[in-house]
């Protein structure tokens, strides 16, 4: 009996290790998402996102052994954050007047540009991610390839039902190109930036629209002529 009870509170207290390792984590993670609202990936130090987190340098490489292993496990929650977000407003798109490219690709600028710390996570990660170690380069690309479902998805309610993954990384790199480029236009206020970037936007997905069948025939038909 008595070495049942001790084994039912070893079992309690590892859980309790374990849970407060979680909110530890999920507290390092939140402050590190916080800093990145405020700052760039270059003035973000494992000390500044220690002390946003309430707790010391040392204490935070036992969670997380580097810098990038870190900002990577930051971007990943907000991408599934994100994932969320849009799979929410495709449906409800479903169900108040469809889903078209346009009102998709609409939706995911807004978002970016209302959430700093994932657009500074996610530039930064599509322009220096290449230098990171190869576990952690296999985890984001794991988890953009989710990211690029949920745009085949919506290439698929628009009615492509071939070669849609190559569509869809065309039109994520149209859409991330358009706002690393536009989204900090000095001399305009927010909102005339915002319009820009809706009218660009707007002007990428007609080309999609329009051009992506004959152009995806092109493709197509050259492969073949390369096979022969």
């Amino acid at each position: 009996m008595n070495g049942r009870i001790r084994h039912v509170e070893k079992s309690k207290f590892v859980q309790l290790r374990e849970d407060e390792r979680r909110v530890r984590k999920a507290l390092i993670l939140d402050a590190t998402i916080k800093l990145f609202s405020k700052k760039s990936f270059d003035e973000i130090g494992m000390r500044d996102i220690a002390e946003e987190a309430g707790i010391s340098a040392a204490s935070l490489y036992r969670y997380f052994p580097s810098q990038e292993n870190l900002f990577v496990e930051a971007f990943i929650q907000e991408l599934y954050a994100i994932q969320k977000a849009l799979d929410h407003r495709l449906r409800d798109l479903e169900q108040n007047g469809g889903v078209s490219l346009e009102r998709f690709a609409l939706e995911v600028v807004d978002y970016l540009m209302d959430n700093e710390s994932t657009f500074q996570m996610m530039s930064y990660l599509m322009t220096k991610g290449h230098q990171m170690p190869l576990p952690i380069i296999g985890r984001f690309i794991e988890v953009r390839r989710s990211f690029i479902d949920q745009v085949d998805e919506v290439f698929g309610m628009s009615g492509y039902k071939t070669n849609s993954r190559l569509l869809s990384h065309a039109f994520f790199a149209s859409l991330t190109g358009v706002l690393m480029n536009f989204r900090n236009d000095l001399g305009r206020e927010k909102e005339d930036v915002r319009r820009k970037i809706h009218n660009l936007i707007k002007l990428v997905a007609a080309i999609f629209v329009h051009g992506a069948t004959p152009a995806m025939e092109t493709l197509e038909t050259a492969r073949i002529a390369s096979e022969h």
